[in-house]
């Protein structure tokens, strides 16, 4: 059928072993484009598979991710993010050149792997019926899936997995009394006191958590001995490399959700989960998508807790009670259901695709599919969105002025959607260009995406003098003028920990945030926008009507 659905559990090796098998075993001729939910994963597959290969990364094998691309001309497994693979299917539903498409821990249920599988599916049934699709996860809800590709082959792979003894810590680690991160660090203590050998994974939901985690278990006696590292999708790639390479003294890793799938972690034989994870919902209060810390479904914490089975038998101990484990719902909510839709209709809009109306099941395979609304057919959703959700986006498009009444886009809109950002900070930075504002209204916009680098602190006398010297400096008009003096202070100090530390800015986010910027910039001047700036008389004035303008339905009067 050229199409299969392929179940395995978490650590068999199906992330790095499938494309490799599809290349020397399947005959397909072309590119094999590897989706990837997180950039981590994807450049260090890439890595991994180029070593098994004994191949340099960027020839038979690379990736490309965001700001990143790291291919050649002789490319044949290419590692890519979901954004990466549904705007390269949206500008060319052929995929002249590639041969198959492999959707790794599809489980997940991103909203850009939705898409791309709908869009893919679309190809294979219009235009290219010899491109291969393999859809492969841990936790798969594998009936619904293989009615959504039917006809396919369905494939489960059971692979070796050491038993792990999984203890539940909410009661006996004073759950409501402790932060997560000392309560990470009981269990840390007692897991040491049960004589258990080898690598130690700590899962805490953002790299704020991982931070306060380490430091609470490098205070401990039982810590000696152990390299305490962190990984999360913000380290520089070598910090990444450093802590999932193997070798050496033993370790204590603490991660985000990045170590739950794709990436195996050898010689983890013990994995302390907080039971939490940032995930993106759509906050009306502010118009846009907001990351927030909740707890984790069940079919997740298997997946983390399978981490410490891979090599030998392990221990996972879980900082909740099991009453409230029952609790949990079984798989994590798809976030087709929980995130803002806009920045997708947009995209879609751009490659002529309007009809988006939820379908059902029932609707679908009565229905034939079709990506052009001139076809008269419904857009194949795997899961549809809800009614609300595609309404409140297609409203937010036509007040910027990306679509027209007949949902069609508009030269504006087009403008918009060749930024890989919220139409909101696209359509920032179009009026930014107009009003000549643009240098600073784009730090605004890279300081929106990343985590907060600007913090006001209550804790000491010196502190709020010290706050109050950044604040007094700018223009009280907008938080966000705030924000650019405190990233002048932070870049003045050369984004030094110590001297940003004292001022609540966190030096790297802040120097993060201007990379960001430069990249925004770049983007801008790609689509002849000037980038150049200028004193003018009014300056904060015009950055105040460029948020207005990005953020015009959530005026208010005082």
């Amino acid at each position: 059928t050229g199409r299969i659905v392929l179940a395995a559990p978490t650590g068999s090796g199906k992330s790095t072993q499938v494309p490799q098998i599809l290349l020397d075993q399947a005959g397909i001729e072309g590119e094999i484009v590897v989706l990837q939910p997180r950039r981590l994963a994807a450049r260090l597959l890439a890595k991994r598979v180029a070593f098994e290969r004994g191949v340099q990364l960027g020839d038979e094998v690379g990736y490309q991710i965001r700001f990143e691309n790291v291919v050649g001309a002789k490319t044949r497994i290419r590692f890519v993010t979901e954004a990466i693979l549904l705007r390269q299917i949206l500008e060319d539903p052929l995929l002249k050149g590639v041969g198959a498409v492999v959707f790794d821990e599809f489980h997940e249920r991103h909203l850009t792997s939705d898409l791309s599988i709908a869009c893919a599916l679309q190809s294979v049934a219009d235009q290219r019926p010899d491109l291969k699709l393999v859809v492969m996860s841990a936790t798969l809800d594998i009936d619904s899936l293989e009615d959504y590709l039917s006809p396919c082959s369905r494939v489960e792979a059971t692979g070796r997995m050491y038993p792990v003894e999984v203890s539940y810590a909410g009661s006996a680690l004073g759950r409501q009394a402790a932060p997560v991160w000392e309560r990470a660090a009981g269990a840390f203590r007692k897991s040491i006191a049960g004589q258990v050998e080898g690598d130690v994974l700590i899962f805490m939901p953002g790299a704020f958590e991982i931070r306060k985690t380490m430091e609470a278990i490098e205070a401990l006696p039982e810590s000696r001995g152990y390299e305490v590292l962190p990984l999360h999708g913000e380290l520089a790639p070598d910090a990444q490399d450093r802590a999932v390479s193997s070798g050496g003294r033993p370790k204590i890793i603490v991660s985000t959700n990045v170590a739950e799938t794709s990436i195996t972690i050898e010689g983890v034989r013990v994995v302390i989960d907080s039971g939490l994870a940032r995930i993106a919902r759509y906050d009306a209060r502010r118009g846009i998508n907001s990351i927030l810390v909740e707890a984790i479904s069940r079919a997740s914490s298997e997946q983390r807790s399978g981490r410490a089975g891979r090599t030998g038998p392990g221990v996972c101990l879980r900082l909740w009670s099991k009453a409230e484990h029952l609790a949990r719902s079984e798989r994590d909510e798809a976030e087709v259901k929980r995130v803002d839709l806009s920045e997708t209709l947009l995209m879609l809009a751009a490659a002529g695709i309007r009809e988006l109306a939820s379908a059902s099941p029932v609707q679908r395979t009565e229905v034939t599919p079709s990506l052009h609304p001139q076809d008269g057919g419904v857009f194949p959703w795997y899961e549809p969105p809800a009614a609300r959700s595609l309404e409140r986006a297609y409203f937010l498009l036509h007040d910027l002025g990306a679509l027209d009444g007949k949902n069609r886009i508009t030269e504006l809109g087009c403008k918009m959607s060749s930024f890989p950002l919220h139409p909101r900070y696209a359509r920032l930075l179009i009026e930014a260009d107009r009003l000549g504002v643009l240098p600073d209204v784009a730090l605004i916009a890279a300081l929106s995406q990343g985590r907060p680098f600007y913090r006001v602190a209550r804790e000491d006398r010196v502190r709020r003098e010290q706050l109050r010297q950044i604040e007094d400096h700018a223009d009280a008009r907008s938080d966000y003028f705030v924000h650019l003096k405190a990233w002048e202070v932070a870049q003045s100090a050369k984004f030094n920990a110590n001297a940003c530390g004292a001022l609540s800015i966190h030096g790297g986010a802040a120097r993060q945030a201007g990379a960001v910027a430069q990249q925004i910039l770049k983007l801008a001047q790609k689509a002849g926008l000037d980038t150049r700036t200028g004193a003018l008389p009014d300056y904060e004035e015009r950055i105040c009507k460029c948020l207005l303008v990005a953020f015009c339905d959530h005026l208010a009067l005082r």
